[in-house]
């Protein structure tokens, strides 16, 4: 995934409300909104769910990260690839 460039538009209070909390961890407004993005962003990732994988399935995966690792696998673009194989 490639990084999306966002825009938004503040109020004055906004930015300034924005400012004098930026100020207090040393950040401009920018910054600031950048870093309560990213910590809602991972705070967001941590709250996700682990799902444990049953016995067959782990080594199934094992054995498929081996053999991609030994360089044994092929990048697909599309389903249509498959006929290929």
């Amino acid at each position: 995934m490639q990084a999306q460039k966002v825009q938004i538009t503040l109020t004055p209070q906004e930015v300034s409300a924005l400012s004098f909390k930026g100020k207090t961890l040393g950040y401009n407004v920018t910054k600031y909104i950048k870093y309560i993005i990213t910590k809602e962003a991972f705070d967001t990732i941590e709250d996700f769910p682990e799902i444990a994988m049953g016995p067959i399935l782990e080594e199934k995966t094992i054995k498929a990260v081996e053999e991609h690792n030994k360089g044994n696998s092929k990048k697909m673009n599309s389903l249509d690839d498959l006929d290929s194989l």
